[in-house]
């Protein structure tokens, strides 16, 4: 056995500076490139002889912070000097103590006005987190990624932390890859980015999960050492997110969430969803990734009926699926080809495309509880009441727009509709500006003369 570098898994609140964080102690510009500002996917870097995972934060990315936590030696919890403890901090906390690893805490965002070290170690202890100097002998490190500041404590830190029980593993035994993600590249094919824990992965060897699922035709590092993050090509198919890639057939079990259960083109249900469940909207999911699709299905709510989830560009055949089962497309952070978005153009079927991860769980939550507006068609008085045949009728004159006999009615506080529109005698549809009127009401509702008529047509959101 011989010493690997550790597996650092950084965690912590969304926009309280991880990936920015790590750009800084990798020199890489992740950050950059993300929409929206955010991580939405989990990312693997080596560094300083250190193995860094960078997990999402918003809290729709859960159980890829969970898998993080499980992979790593050591977990760095973010947060921000101004912010200080929030949500996902407390998440990642109790992630952290789950997995039985080290906690390092590096306080960021040193370098903005009102940061503060000393009121983020008391809110940890508050969280039962007792850092250095505040009872406990957790390490809180002031830093900045923006100046540098704290950045080379940071790191002695880690690698003092990691020598106190060094991670061990045997490049010569047999091999163990962990699955962090896992996306089908139309140009390529399936992809798995992993991280070695035991062993050497080589170009040329056959996979095993459960079965043979394919050879390592192409390594974006070859060999890959432990400790090692490398993306694989060569998969016979996409393999499940926390999946255990080895050499040969084995019973390894991954103390992992339960990877989402794809079934290629077919429905594809969430576990405790059963189909036919929830048939308000019946939708398609197409995402980047397995992780994308497992935080987005895992927070559905139930008037969703989910008939299909898979990785990789929307295609003619998701257009067809669609059209055959009445759903919508919800795709996320994927190619739309043109020829499709034509299809879907010809076939009526809706497609809805998101980049950041709250913004398609806001529309999804939009479509299941549609928002209704209303647009103002015209306005009336009252200038008298009078009964005919026991029924109190509001005779009005149009002073703006027209008033149609299908438009929901505001007087004050009160909401009706249009029992009977007549002028003079004869029963209208609409009237228009300048127009005297006799309207009875339903349900029936108090009004006087003076009163004004709003009258309104409501539009549900599409």
């Amino acid at each position: 056995m011989q010493t690997r570098p550790p597996i650092v898994v950084i965690l912590g609140h969304v926009d309280h500076g991880k990936t920015f964080l790590l750009d800084a102690l990798c020199k890489t510009n992740i950050a950059s490139r993300e929409v929206g500002g955010i991580t939405q996917s989990t990312h693997a870097f080596q560094t300083n002889g250190i193995t860094f995972i960078d997990t999402p934060g918003h809290a729709a990315f859960s159980q890829m912070r969970s898998r993080g936590a499980d992979i790593a030696d050591i977990a760095i919890l973010v947060i921000s000097a101004v912010d200080g403890v929030m949500p996902q901090t407390k998440e990642s906390i109790a992630t952290i103590k789950s997995a039985g690893i080290p906690m390092i805490v590096a306080i960021n965002k040193m370098d903005l006005p009102g940061a503060s070290a000393d009121t983020v170690k008391s809110q940890l202890v508050e969280n039962a987190v007792l850092v250095e100097g505040f009872g406990g002998d957790v390490p809180a490190i002031p830093v900045s990624a923006k100046t540098g500041q704290g950045l080379p404590e940071l790191l002695e830190m880690v690698h003092l932390v990691s020598s106190l029980q060094p991670p061990v593993s045997d490049p010569s035994g047999s091999l163990e890859c962990i699955v962090l993600e896992s996306h089908l590249d139309t140009r390529r094919g399936p992809l798995a980015m992993c991280i070695v824990k035991n062993g050497t992965l080589k170009v040329g060897q056959e996979l095993f999960s459960d079965k043979l699922v394919g050879k390592a035709k192409a390594l974006s590092v070859n060999p890959a050492l432990p400790s090692t993050p490398v993306e694989i090509l060569g998969l016979t198919s996409v393999v499940p997110v926390g999946s255990v890639l080895s050499s040969a057939i084995t019973k390894i079990s991954p103390p992992f969430v339960p990877p989402l259960n794809l079934r290629g083109g077919n429905p594809a249900l969430p576990a405790g969803r059963p189909k036919g469940e929830g048939d308000i909207v019946k939708i398609i999911l197409k995402a980047d990734t397995l992780g994308s699709l497992e935080a987005i299905t895992s927070l559905l709510p139930p008037e969703v009926n989910l008939i299909s989830s898979a990785t990789g560009e929307v295609t003619e055949s998701d257009i067809l699926f669609a059209t055959s089962t009445n759903s919508q497309i919800i795709a996320f952070n994927v190619k739309i080809p043109g020829s499709t978005a034509k299809l879907a153009e010809i076939d009526k079927v809706k497609i809805h495309s998101f980049n950041v991860i709250y913004e398609l769980l806001d529309a999804i939550e939009k479509l299941v509880h549609p928002q209704e507006t209303e647009t103002i068609t015209g306005r009336a008085q009252i200038l008298a009441g009078f009964k005919i045949d026991n029924l109190r009728v509001a005779g009005g004159k149009c002073t703006e727009g027209e008033i149609l006999k299908t438009n929901s009615i505001k007087i004050g506080d009160k909401i009706t509709k249009i029992k009977s529109l007549k002028i003079g005698k004869a029963e209208v549809e609409k009237i228009k500006t300048g127009q005297e009127f006799g309207a009875v009401f339903s349900p029936p509702v108090d009004f006087k003369t003076g009163d004004i008529i709003i009258a309104v047509t409501i539009h549900g959101a599409s």
